[in-house]
């Protein structure tokens, strides 16, 4: 089975999450992250992050992206914020795990959400994937269901693949974490809470009643965000193509479309290189890019090569895990 099973534009999560990277990024927050910013003209990732995670904080009240698990819309705020971690090289970490307390202390939001649990995802990046995967499903449950389970429509593979794996992630997490051999872990506190949200183990009763293969192509393409199953409106379809997908077939892409390409490759580098083309092109493509929080394939083999050592650092998740909202 693949590794990037939840790679589904359509789900609910992955439409929430780009709101995340992008629907609060412009509001008046530049002077405050300008330091990050070091290079007139450019914007740097560290920059970009306090741009979208100070427009979060800032508009917190608003981030009204979750449907029926908008209560919830701080849990999902902390896993979304370890994704951003998770982009930079190791040995930027600390400087970012400081810039996220700096920001989260300058919100006063504190009252309302706290970091925990980002915190706790340093521990584990294979335990983050867990957590991240079940609270992700608890929140596609709703759709799912309407249009899979209480209705006549069909799966594509895909999403059928998507529930089967789903429900046996969980029912491997029930059975660690209720025999409290790993209690402490950090999907084991998701699986507490997703336990609140769906009693009685409702998540495992979903299931496809149909599944079409032949429509998986058409079906993924052609709806995005903005059909039946989306999070919200069109107006993030670009972002669906770019976050769900591109991570998880860009190698293949990639390889696919160099030969076609080589024989302008040259030409490209010199208009690049010696004319104002290379500057524009950076810009735009600054501008326009949004990462995404499904890309598994990638994201999954960067973050276990990347697990937080807590041998090497001790004592940051005490640290942190301890410090609440008073």
């Amino acid at each position: 089975m693949s590794s990037e099973y939840d790679n589904i534009p359509t789900l609910t999560s992955i439409g929430s999450y780009i709101r995340l990277d992008t629907e609060f990024v412009s509001q008046d927050n530049h002077e405050k992250c300008s330091e990050y910013n070091k290079v007139p003209g450019e914007h740097s990732k560290i920059y970009e992050l306090c741009l979208s995670l100070t427009g979060n904080l800032m508009n917190y009240e608003k981030l009204d992206f979750f449907e029926e698990l908008n209560s919830y819309k701080c849990n999902y705020l902390n896993l979304w914020t370890y994704y951003q971690l998770s982009k930079f090289h190791e040995e930027e970490h600390r400087n970012i795990r400081t810039l996220v307390v700096k920001l989260w202390n300058e919100s006063e939001k504190y009252d309302f959400c706290t970091n925990t649990e980002f915190f706790s995802y340093n521990t584990s990046s294979v335990n983050y994937i867990k957590a991240k995967r079940l609270y992700d499903y608890a929140l596609n449950y709703y759709k799912l269901k309407n249009n899979y389970y209480d209705n006549d429509t069909a799966c594509n593979s895909k999403e059928d693949e998507y529930i089967r794996k789903s429900n046996q992630l969980y029912t491997e997490i029930k059975a660690e974490c209720e025999a409290n051999k790993h209690a402490y872990q950090s999907y084991c506190k998701a699986y507490n809470v997703v336990k609140e949200i769906h009693p009685n183990d409702r998540l495992l009763e979903l299931k496809c009643k149909k599944v079409e293969h032949e429509s998986e192509t058409s079906r993924v393409d052609g709806i995005g965000l903005s059909g039946d199953h989306a999070g919200h409106g069109s107006e993030e379809d670009t972002g669906t193509s770019s976050y769900g997908l591109h991570s998880t077939s860009g190698s293949h892409q990639a390889m696919a479309t160099a030969v076609p390409i080589l024989g302008v490759s040259s030409i490209f580098f010199l208009l690049y290189k010696f004319t104002g083309l290379g500057s524009m092109a950076r810009n735009l493509l600054r501008r326009g890019r949004i990462n995404g929080m499904n890309s598994h394939d990638e994201f999954t083999n960067e973050l276990l090569e990347d697990t937080y050592d807590d041998q090497a650092h001790p004592g940051i998740t005490e640290t942190y895990i301890g410090y609440q909202a008073t």
